[in-house]
Order: structure tokens, then sequence, then C-alpha cells
């Protein structure tokens, strides 16, 4: 009785642990009104576009393609 009540316990915290290992860490992104974003990355200005399904559509595309590690702007449309 004791062993399934300490079981029974245990339970909610193993699937908070579970639930956090299989999530994604969350694309950086700052909001700059007017429906455009700024992203430290073109890896996460992507990933943040792919949450919404929307294409992606650089502001700058010119510096996207020379440093794709530089900070970037752009929208999802």
């Amino acid at each position: 009785m004791r062993r399934s009540l300490a079981l029974l316990a245990l339970l909610p915290a193993a699937l908070v642990v579970a639930g956090c290992a299989s999530s994604r860490p969350a694309p950086r992104v700052s909001f700059l009104g007017d429906g455009q974003f700024k992203s430290p990355t073109t890896q996460d200005a992507e990933a943040y576009c792919r949450n919404f399904g929307a294409p992606l559509r650089y502001l700058d595309p010119k510096a996207a393609r020379l440093a794709p590690d530089s900070e970037v702007t752009y929208r999802c449309d």
C-alpha cells in the first residue's frame, strides 16, 4: 500500500521532467512593431516563422546571406 502511494506521489514529477526534456528551446525574437521582428541569427528567424507555417522574408536579404550568424530583421508573411 505504501509503495503504491509513493509511486503515485512521484508520477507528476516524472511527467514534468519528461515534458521539459522533450521541449525545444524557444527561438530568440524581438518584436519591433508593425509586423517586423529581429533575431540574433538566421536560424532563430527561420525557427520563429516555422512555428506559424509562415514564409520568412528578410528586410535586408543581402545582410542575411553575407553573415548568417549576424542579427537579422524580418517579417513572417
